[in-house]
């Protein structure tokens, strides 16, 4: 995909995790992020958990500025909100300075509420999974 993360998303760094959205759908969307040893939300060696959320929340506003794209309008989607975090499971600790791939799903939507899946892995691994419902 080639719009830059930037104009997908209002987050700025160092909040902006995801580097690239590589893959989206009307439903879908996959985005990539890689935290070096020296980014604040590492400790211990691997990724803190609260960003592993982030990164999902990520994806999906970068999902909904792409669709906004697709549609004809400009700018990073800036309205949306995660308002739940639910069954989040860490499977393994993410490591530092490799790139995680990071999925997301839609599962309902009701007006302006969105509930998703997603997951987190690294070369194949599975690193964490949960859903998240969202103002979007």
């Amino acid at each position: 995909m080639p719009a830059a993360i930037e104009t997908l998303i209002p987050h700025r760094a160092p909040m902006c995790f995801i580097a690239a959205l590589t893959d989206c759908t009307d439903t879908t969307a996959r985005a990539t992020a890689c935290f070096p040893t020296d980014h604040f939300a590492t400790a211990n060696g691997a990724v803190l958990e609260a960003a592993l959320v982030e990164c999902l929340a990520q994806t999906v506003a970068a999902a909904l500025g792409h669709r906004a794209g697709a549609d004809g309008k400009t700018g990073a989607a800036n309205n949306g909100m995660l308002a739940a975090v639910s069954n989040f499971k860490i499977h393994s600790p993410a490591p530092l300075d490799k790139i995680l791939t990071i999925e997301v799903r839609e599962l309902k939507r009701l007006g302006p509420m969105l509930l998703i899946a997603g997951t987190i892995s690294c070369a194949d691994q599975l690193i964490a999974a949960g859903e998240l419902s969202l103002y979007a």
